[in-house]
């Protein structure tokens, strides 16, 4: 075109990096890595540029470069905090990237010092207060659900929390299995008023800091885990893998040659690596339930009977918390999340037989016995 120019339009850092995540989040995973990889030739220290480049490594089947990537940000992250101390939300970030990589260990030595607040759900912040504060007059305790996931413990939160008057928060960070209290928020939490759902095993970290705020009870809400299991692969496939930053948490996200290959295959890679980590779960909190040495009460409830018998399941929740039934709104609307079918047994119509074998044989038998799940 006679008399046109082309000019080159200068972005910066911050620009060109919300270019890349604009695409990253519409699922371009090339045209967002094409806009990290610049970004980390001019700034190869960019710790968020290398964490989104080890997401889309993952979800493109790139382990080893991903692993490399975050590797190299995790080294970054822990300069950046010891450099600056204070600043909580590098600190936050640090512990996650810890986290997913199973360095329990090193995320809890960086977590004693991270101050967050606790973070609303569901209202905003002068709504979650004003609730709180009605809750607090009212003398009702902190009430906290440890839950696996993919087992309606979302809608049952809101449920009891609405009924009850609770706010609603999050007291960890980090995803199942390796989620871990943060005790500033353990702290502010155990004051009262608020309901919390999580994914939190009894790891001694985590026990150590409800114990030490004063928290003496909590809910351990279970689900068949094979029921999990297939939850959990059509979860992964549709939701958490194809997050930003699911992918980093290897544990729970199938490699992508197993999720491109179909739901058969990620059910046979959750029967063979998710399932267990439910059943692992549940005999450490087990083992809690029954220790002498551990001034924590659990109470063992199931979405089976909350399906089955709801109005039983409430009942018991309350009885556990010492709070009187009649102070339980159970008419109250409560928003419904993540429930994708509620069923109980859907696996066994779903599942081969070579499935229904296998997650049969990774179940322990006095588990199955304690449950009462059957083959």
């Amino acid at each position: 075109m006679s008399g046109a120019r082309t000019t080159t339009q200068q972005v910066s850092l911050p620009q060109a990096f919300g270019m890349a995540q604009s695409k990253h989040l519409a699922g371009d995973l090339d045209g967002a890595r094409q806009i990290y990889e610049n970004i980390a030739r001019a700034a190869p220290d960019h710790v968020d540029t290398l964490i989104m480049l080890t997401s889309i490594g993952y979800r493109q089947g790139h382990d080893a470069e991903a692993r490399a990537n975050l590797a190299r940000a995790i080294e970054l992250a822990r300069a950046g905090v010891q450099r600056q101390p204070a600043d909580m939300r590098s600190r936050a970030a640090l512990v996650n990237f810890l986290l997913a990589q199973d360095r329990q260990g090193e995320a809890e030595a960086w977590i004693d010092g991270l101050i967050l607040p606790l973070n609303p759900i569901r209202s905003d912040p002068g709504e979650f207060q004003a609730r709180r504060e009605a809750a607090m007059a009212r003398g009702l305790p902190p009430l906290i659900i440890s839950t696996l996931p993919k087992s309606a413990s979302e809608s049952i939160w809101n449920k009891l929390a609405q009924g009850l008057g609770l706010a609603q928060c999050y007291f960890s960070i980090g995803l199942f299995p390796d989620c871990c209290v943060v005790p500033s928020r353990v702290a502010e939490v155990a004051k009262g008023g608020v309901a919390v759902k999580e994914h939190i095993g009894p790891t001694p970290h985590n026990v150590a800091t409800l114990c030490k705020a004063g928290i003496d009870r909590l809910i351990v809400h279970h689900r068949d885990p094979r029921q999990a299991a297939l939850s959990w692969a059509h979860f992964v496939r549709d939701d958490v893998g194809q997050r930003v930053m699911g992918p980093l948490w290897r544990k729970i996200v199938p490699p992508a040659g197993v999720m491109a290959a179909g739901l058969g295959a990620t059910i046979d890679w959750s029967i063979e690596h998710y399932l267990p980590l439910q059943t692992n779960f549940l005999a450490d909190w087990q083992a809690i339930a029954v220790d002498p040495q551990t001034p924590l009460s659990v109470l063992f409830l199931s979405f089976e009977s909350f399906r089955t018998e709801p109005e039983a399941y409430f009942a018991r929740a309350l009885d556990f918390y010492d709070i009187p039934r009649a102070d339980y709104a159970a008419e109250a609307e409560a928003e419904t999340v993540h429930l994708r079918k509620g069923e109980v047994e859907e696996w066994r119509q779903v599942f081969s037989g070579a499935q229904r074998q296998r997650a049969w044989e990774m179940i322990p038998p006095d588990m199955a016995r304690e449950f009462a799940w059957e083959f």
